[in-house]
């Protein structure tokens, strides 16, 4: 697909371009037809940071134990092993494309640079839609866990309010430098490392060693069906829907590769450092704390199963105590979502491919931030939350909504890479970086069937019923979008990926404006 770069009518080749010996990641931009305006700071710790802490294997854990247990028993978490080699597969895909298009807003731009803006522009729509409905979500559930250490009587309208004002302080910070964002982001991975996994330790000690208080290992395979489902096969895919979740987001740190220091090399390594970490780490603390839990009864009913469980073998004290330590990762994790989902808006506001697109491109010249960009997609999450006000079922769709929207931009990136391979548009790899090279049309095949069959379970089984159709209709918005305005914009050269080259902003800075 080739889109129109000028009035004139004359089509423009979208591959990217071919790389020059010993240029530097500015020089790189450039030819992509970009001005360096972010702040190029993130380092290879900081990289591994963001990838680590958007995937969030303590977040997953504390967000998603209960639905899992629930729904499966103990032996839900097997299914981490599901979702494993799907997210390694994506990974792989995406390493490969980071390496050669490093460019913010990744869902965008490496299907509009293979494949043309049209499809470029559904796929970081969608993109963009998992990024606010996980960040709602995340929200939601840090002021859940911080009215249960805090003990407060939390409503579900206090949640929502408490909710909303986490968000609003993870805004701000990425919207003041992303430096900071960075800084606070590196502390609250090292206390996940040293903390959260200390106390896991911790924990399987008290169990297995000091009092021998656990569940045996049988009792990972061993459950009843739950009253509510048909089957326990369906019980258990229902199950997997959390540690689904929790790996999403392992190709996140692609969004920051304008920010990224070596981003063509240090990218695709953060993908497999952070996913690997994060895979080992949760399927720990699932293992530790399936068998650490003594009362199985009041861990299902509790709302805070995680601190029920080290309550049990610990002590309440010392469980709010490690709750609250575990809450900084949590809050890192909406952080990181904030941080990586605004470059993407900014990304396509870049391209004039949004509404308002003048004013949510302008990046302050001071902070080096995407300002306009960053506080617009808080007050979108802030109107989402206040939506809960009126139905109360709309929780119920905010993670299902996002797993969808993730899955959806993974299925149409490996069409698009699909299409890119068959017409030689794949650009050659850079020495020294990331490359499939031949295996990549043979994982691209696999990726394509496992993705849909994701999607038709994440779409068709009863206990997702609904998100199907909402996520349908928030798609038709941008069908709308792009049928009464976007199309006419790319065929007249005022969108799509020449327009920031060919249409330098003249407005004053994000700064000045606000």
């Amino acid at each position: 697909m080739s889109d129109k770069v000028s009035g004139a009518g004359v089509n423009a080749d979208l591959t990217p371009p071919p790389r020059q010996a010993g240029e530097d990641e500015d020089a790189r931009l450039a030819e992509f037809g970009y001005e360096q305006k972010l702040d190029r700071s993130v380092s290879k710790l900081a990289s591994f940071a963001i990838g680590f802490s958007t995937i969030s294997a303590t977040t997953a854990v504390f967000a998603s134990f209960g639905a899992g247990y629930t729904n499966a028993g103990s032996p839900f978490i097997w299914t981490l092993f599901l979702a494993i080699p799907v997210f390694l597969l994506w990974t792989l895909v995406a390493a490969d494309l980071a390496a050669k298009i490093p460019l913010a807003g990744y869902a965008y731009q490496w299907t509009s640079r293979l494949n043309g803006s049209s499809f470029g522009w559904f796929t970081g729509f969608s993109a963009l839609v998992g990024w606010v409905s996980g960040m709602t979500s995340l929200g939601y559930i840090f002021a859940g866990y911080l009215g249960s250490v805090m003990e407060w009587e939390l409503t579900q309208q206090r949640q929502i309010f408490l909710a909303i004002g986490v968000v609003a302080v993870c805004v701000l910070i990425n919207a003041y430098r992303v430096r900071l964002a960075t800084f606070i982001n590196n502390i609250g991975v090292g206390l996940e490392f040293v903390v959260t996994i200390g106390v896991t330790v911790v924990v399987a000690l008290v169990a297995f060693v000091v009092t021998n208080d656990a569940q045996p290992i049988s009792s990972l395979f061993t459950a009843a069906t739950p009253a509510d489902h048909s089957s326990y096969a369906v019980a258990w895919l229902v199950a997997a829907l959390g540690p689904f979740f929790g790996l999403v987001g392992v190709e996140a740190v692609a969004d920051v590769a304008e920010e990224t220091k070596d981003a063509r090399r240090v990218i695709p390594r953060t993908m497999f450092y952070a996913f690997a970490a994060s895979c080992v780490i949760e399927f720990a603390m699932y293992l530790v704390y399936v068998l650490a839990i003594k009362d199985p009864a009041a861990v299902a009913s509790s709302s805070a199963p995680i601190e029920e469980i080290i309550s049990q073998q610990l002590g309440p004290a010392f469980s709010r105590l490690v709750v609250a330590v575990a809450l900084t990762n949590i809050l890192v994790c909406l952080l990181a979502n904030v941080l990586v989902g605004t470059r993407l808006l900014y990304s396509l506001s870049r391209d004039n491919m949004m509404p308002f697109s003048r004013a949510l491109r302008n990046v302050s010249e001071t902070r080096k931030t995407p300002t306009t960009a960053v506080l617009s997609l808080g007050a979108v999450s802030v109107l989402l939350l206040l939506s809960a006000l009126v139905n109360e079922q709309a929780f119920n769709y905010f993670l299902g909504i996002a797993s969808l929207a993730f899955f959806t931009t993974y299925l149409l990136q490996a069409v698009g890479v699909l299409v890119a391979a068959a017409k030689d548009r794949i650009p050659t790899p850079e020495p020294g970086t990331y490359d499939l090279g031949r295996a990549r049309v043979p994982v691209v095949l696999v990726s394509l069937v496992v993705f849909v069959a994701v999607e038709a379970v994440l779409i068709f089984l009863p206990a997702f019923e609904g998100n199907g159709l909402v996520f349908a209709g928030i798609m038709l918005l941008a069908l709308l979008w792009w049928l009464l305005v976007l199309r006419r914009r790319l065929g007249s050269g005022q969108a799509g990926p020449r327009y920031a080259q060919e249409h330098p902003d003249t407005l004053p800075s994000a700064g000045e404006l606000i």
